[in-house]
């Protein structure tokens, strides 16, 4: 009784610790930080890597198939008021995790190339983006990447024009 007594304690400070440690991982990427790099390929099969985007603002709309309406609220916004500049970029990196293992990638490519989104789609077929991120699966994970490659911008949500001033304030204050 008293062997079993001890492994119950031991197993309660190993999961303590263990839930601990995963709390301290999951804390949300900080203004000011690096961006996490990455290098994903679009429906085109063209890469895009954040290293080489430096010297540009750089907006990320994070999102997956079941939110790609809110994702594409944020780009057409995006689009409407940045379209043309070449020191602003944005891209919707979508989470191909929940696309089922069945349907094959050709056939999703070809699918985005009939139906564009309004900024250039990055498939994140592993997830890897996604995670490096801890980006929300219920709606979208904006950030921006100053020109340096730092993030200046963070936040979750779903589109609404006073976050979009927000976030806009923050791309109109680099151009100055």
């Amino acid at each position: 009784m008293r062997y079993i007594s001890c492994f119950l304690i031991i197993g309660l400070f190993t999961f303590a610790s263990v839930a601990a440690n995963q709390e301290q991982t999951e804390k949300p990427l900080q203004v000011g930080e690096d961006a996490p790099d990455f290098t994903l390929q679009d429906a085109e099969d063209r890469e895009h890597a954040l290293k080489k985007m430096r010297g540009k603002i750089v907006f990320l709309i994070m999102g997956n198939r079941k939110i790609r309406e809110e994702d594409d609220k944020w780009a057409h916004a995006f689009q409407k008021d940045y379209q043309g500049n070449s020191q602003i970029v944005a891209y919707i990196v979508a989470d191909m995790r929940s696309v089922p293992s069945f349907v094959p990638k050709g056939f999703i490519k070809r699918q985005l190339k009939k139906d564009k989104p309004p900024v250039t789609l990055l498939l994140d077929w592993k997830g890897k983006v996604h995670r490096a991120y801890r980006t929300e699966k219920k709606k979208p994970t904006l950030y921006i990447i100053d020109p340096k490659g730092k993030l200046a911008f963070h936040i979750k949500s779903n589109f609404d024009k006073e976050t979009y001033q927000k976030l806009k304030a923050v791309i109109d204050g680099f151009k100055n």
